[in-house]
């Protein structure tokens, strides 16, 4: 794991671009290839992921026979991970901390725009923005899931109804409390038994 920090900032920007520790960010890259590879599929990603939850183990396991057709999505402007199974398609954001909450005012606001203009484009084709947000040196399922506000449209608004909704602060900016997520694990959980 490498976390960036400056010395000397040139620019006010190299603190909001390289100044993870600050923030108690980690490494995304890593996070997001752990989530595209769990709901792909990967064997040996899921082996792995659910051998910290073996009472869920079976239905992690079934991601195997039955998983999401996983991608990144390229560019800053978009949304880290597309998820795509039967009729039900995800839009994941992809966070890491090695703390217990993430403040999206953090960095001049920029991580609240991304969201809201995301789930601008969500809202008008009728689905949600999921946020997976991965903790550090925790025990069990490291990955809890939150959704942004929103109004999808389909069978799988009823998932949407499961999942935490992103908090706001008095200023109306978003909040993630990592206790308060739905764990990944209880979410593959409710849709492989709704599609499966």
């Amino acid at each position: 794991m490498r976390i960036n920090a400056f010395v000397k900032f040139q620019f006010p920007d190299d603190l909001l671009l390289n100044s993870n520790l600050v923030y108690g960010m980690v490494n995304g890259s890593t996070y997001e290839r752990e989530i595209r590879d769990i709901l792909g599929g990967r064997e040996q990603a899921v082996k792995k992921y659910a051998s910290k939850i073996p009472e869920k183990s079976d239905a992690i396991m079934s991601l195997i026979e039955s998983p999401f057709y996983v991608t990144r999505s390229a560019g800053s402007f978009g949304a880290d991970v597309i998820a795509i199974r039967h009729d039900f398609s995800m839009v994941i954001e992809v966070k890491s901390s090695v703390r217990p909450y993430l403040m999206f005012s953090e960095g001049s606001g920029k991580k609240q725009e991304q969201a809201n203009r995301i789930n601008e484009m969500c809202t008008k084709a009728g689905i949600f923005l999921t946020y997976a947000y991965r903790i550090k040196n925790v025990q069990g399922d490291p990955w809890k899931l939150f959704v942004v506000e929103s109004k999808p449209i389909g069978r799988f608004s009823m998932v949407y109804e499961l999942i935490p909704k992103i908090a706001k602060t008095r200023e109306g900016n978003y909040i993630m409390k990592w206790e308060d997520g739905l764990p990944l694990s209880s979410f593959i959980e409710i849709i492989n038994k709704k599609i499966i």
